[in-house]
């Protein structure tokens, strides 16, 4: 009977033994807890870094939103902030914080284009509902758990054609646009649109995005030819004079810093009477200073104005000055309605699993924010409504 005693001794070694090996494995993905804290919303904002001003700017924006800050009435839910940095690594750690350690119900984070990919995939891996402030087309394809709040490149492109050829009757465009991966895809865009609607590409120039001097380009697009297929070009004084384009638009898909230099020295090379066709980088508060007269007539495409007539816009637009003495810029308005909209799927006591608050967030449809409405299809990627703005006598008007 004495070696009985030995029995609970062995098995327990066998025990432990059995789970050493099991951890001693690799694995193929962390384990996704079910337990979260549903009223837990994780907030991943560049925090520091070269882009720090406008992830506070967003993190006010979410408080204001959530209602965070009122002493009078608490608020239920708790925001939890990750700062990103500037690097992916920083996203990816931040994403992972959030999802594991914090065990928020869904993360709203604004990154750019490169940090936009990792938390996308960091976010589906770990099984956490993501609603990225980023304008990166295609994001949503890392999976089912990532959603996209933005004005997409190809939603502007789409609204700006239409209201080109349909309202405009413009047909004939030309472009001028930057090396760089957004330049290249807008023209692919605007392309493709164009040629959709009917009408056509008379000429695609391209320049280095750190060029200054734009005449070799202007002259480019100066150029004409025969009905033999010679080049006829106006470069002195007198053929400038004399010079009329043979298209009927120029789209310039750049920073507005950028364009002021453009126009001006289109204006310089005498390029008149076509008109200017942009994009959301134009909208920028110093767009039109010292450039006013060089810019007068264009238009451009964006997701928020300020100065809308609608007014849910304007109460958020007085709520947000008063609560930090300056007024919201796209990305604050376009966080603080992701905060509504993740919180008004939170108020259904139903929603307490991260999965179920995903199924619920893609249900969303025709919710009203203050920069537009919102409803999300098959894919994941929010259905914004672009406006288009016009520079008529020195200042922006909103015209659709």
């Amino acid at each position: 009977m004495k070696h009985y005693r030995f029995l609970p001794a062995i098995f327990l070694i066998f025990l432990c033994l059995w789970f050493m090996g099991v951890a001693g494995k690799p694995s193929i993905a962390a384990p996704v807890s079910d337990s979260v804290n549903r009223n837990a919303v994780g907030c991943v904002f560049p925090l520091t870094g070269r882009f720090a001003e406008e992830g506070n700017k967003a993190l006010d924006a979410v408080t204001l939103s959530a209602d965070i800050s009122n002493d009078c009435f608490p608020s239920p839910w708790k925001i939890i902030t990750a700062d990103s940095g500037e690097t992916p690594e920083a996203m990816k750690k931040a994403i992972a914080y959030l999802a594991d350690e914090a065990k928020v119900i869904a993360i709203i984070a604004v990154s750019g284009t490169a940090e936009a990919t990792v938390a996308a995939i960091e976010a589906q891996t770990r099984q956490v509902p993501i609603i990225l402030i980023a304008s990166k087309e295609g994001i949503t394809d890392a999976g089912e758990y990532v959603f996209q709040h933005f004005l997409t490149p190809a939603q502007q492109i789409e609204a700006l054609t239409k209201y080109a050829l349909d309202t405009m009757n413009i047909a004939i465009f030309s472009v001028l646009y930057p090396d760089d991966d957004y330049g290249e895809e807008m023209v692919r865009l605007f392309r493709r649109d164009v040629q959709k609607r009917g009408g056509k590409i008379k000429k695609a120039v391209l320049y280095d995005k750190t060029q200054t001097d734009f005449a070799k380009q202007i002259k480019e697009l100066k150029e004409k030819k025969t009905g033999a297929g010679e080049k006829v070009s106006a470069t002195n004084e007198q053929d400038q004079g004399r010079w009329s384009s043979d298209f009927e638009a120029l789209f310039i898909p750049d920073s507005a810093f950028r364009v002021k230099m453009i126009t001006a020295q289109l204006a310089f090379y005498n390029v008149r009477g076509v008109q200017l066709f942009g994009t959301s980088l134009w909208h920028t508060p110093d767009l039109l200073k010292n450039s006013e007269a060089y810019l007068e007539g264009a238009f451009f495409t964006d997701s928020f104005w300020a100065d809308s007539f609608r007014p849910r816009t304007t109460d958020f637009v007085v709520d947000y000055s008063s609560a930090y003495g300056r007024r919201p810029e796209k990305i604050d308005a376009l966080a603080y309605d992701t905060m509504k909209l993740v919180l008004g799927i939170l108020e259904d006591p139903h929603v307490t699993s991260r999965r179920e608050f995903m199924r619920s967030l893609l249900a969303t449809e025709n919710f009203q924010g203050v920069a537009g409405g919102i409803s999300f299809g098959g894919n994941r990627v929010a259905q914004k409504e672009a406006f288009i703005f016009r520079i008529q006598d020195g200042k922006i008007e909103q015209v659709k």
